[in-house]
Order: structure tokens, then sequence, then C-alpha cells
């Protein structure tokens, strides 16, 4: 871009150096609101600054300027962040829930280790573990949930917004159809052995959770 004297004022405005750059100018202005919405908050005061910012033409100066106005705020946005004065959305939660079903599991395998526990204790703990982490990837790409909070609300959700595969959800509902047995007493469906497969599900599942989240990162 090139900036450009107004002809009858003091201003002026940014301008494409050629008519094939307007295209990329406009696709980084699109991801630069993308990257807002997804790590400062879709109702963030930054998106809608972002917005009004680019929405306007810089002020009624031109496409080119409304881009360009963006770079200052993505940059004070990130000094913001590295001031530690704000968080990056998801970034918590999903430290602290990672955390969390960390912790569930390794009961879990002591649980299994014991030949002397019932195998309801370990198979209600994996399900936990696994919704604790569902929630965290919810939260931090900022989904709403129309739906009262559960591990199937969760996993529903995130299929919706095409961050799971049919064969996810698939074991899923597994996971959680077993848990659902041990959670309500219908305990002549579980078994040591339910409960070894049970970890052997959640741990393979969280490891598929952990891939999307530092994928979508």
């Amino acid at each position: 871009m090139s900036w450009q004297t107004a002809e009858y004022s003091n201003g002026g405005y940014w301008k494409a150096t050629d008519a094939q750059s307007l295209p990329t100018i406009q696709g980084r202005a699109v991801a630069a609101l993308e990257f807002l919405r997804r790590y400062a908050g879709s109702e963030s005061e930054w998106v809608r600054r972002a917005q009004s910012v680019y929405d306007s033409h810089g002020d009624r100066q031109s496409i080119e300027s409304g881009a360009r106005a963006l770079g200052p705020l993505l940059r004070e946005w990130a000094a913001q962040v590295a001031a530690g004065v704000i968080d990056v959305l998801g970034a918590r939660v999903w430290a602290e829930t990672g955390l969390a079903s960390t912790d569930l599991m390794e009961q879990v395998r002591r649980l299994n280790a014991d030949r002397g526990s019932h195998p309801a204790a370990a198979i209600i703990l994996c399900g936990a573990a696994v919704e604790i982490k569902l929630r965290g990837l919810v939260e931090s790409q900022g989904l709403q949930m129309s739906e009262r909070p559960s591990m199937g609300a969760y996993y529903r959700l995130l299929r919706k917004a095409d961050l799971l595969t049919a064969q996810d959800v698939k074991d899923l509902e597994q996971l959680a159809g077993l848990r659902n047995s041990a959670a309500h007493g219908q305990f002549e469906a579980l078994s040591l052995e339910r409960a070894g497969l049970a970890e052997q599900q959640a741990n393979i599942m969280l490891r598929r959770l952990d891939e999307i989240e530092n994928a979508e990162a």
C-alpha cells in the first residue's frame, strides 16, 4: 500500500499499489478479524473496535485504510497479553482442564491396578476426565452452548463446529454409555476388563482432543 494525499484536504488515505493487491489486503484483514474473534472473544471490545474501523474504511478513507488500521489494534492487544493485563481466550481454562483430566486419569490408573476396587469408580472417573477436556475445548473455541452442559452436549456442539469427526462422536457415545451405566447402578454390564477398556478409550480420546486443540491454536 502507498499513502495518497487527499486533493481537497490536509488528510489522505492508503491505497493498494495495484488492483491485484486489493484482494490480498482484504484477505489479510479478514484473517486479522477472525484471529481477534477467536483469541480475544467474539463479544470483546477489541473485536467490536476492529470490526468498526474496518467496516468504516478507516473513518471513510478507503478499504485499504480500514485494513491497515487493524495493525495497531493487533499490536496493542498482543502487548496487553504480554503484560498479563488480559488473557488469550481459552488458554487458562484449557490449562486448568488439562491438569484436572490428568489428575483424574492418574486416579483411574490406580483404581484399575487395585483388583479389589469396583469397576464403576474407574469408569465414572474416565467419563469425568473426558467431559472436562471436552468442556475445555468448547470454551477455548468460544462456542456457545444451546443445551444444558453435559458430555453429550459438548461433543454434539463440537461435531456441529466440525471439530470432531463422526468416528470421534461414535467413540464418545460408547464411553458416555458405559459411564451412564456405572453412574446409574447398572453394574451387571461392568467388569474390571470393561474398566480397563474405558481407561484405554479415555486416554485415546484425551490425546485426540489435545491434537484438535493444538491444530486450532
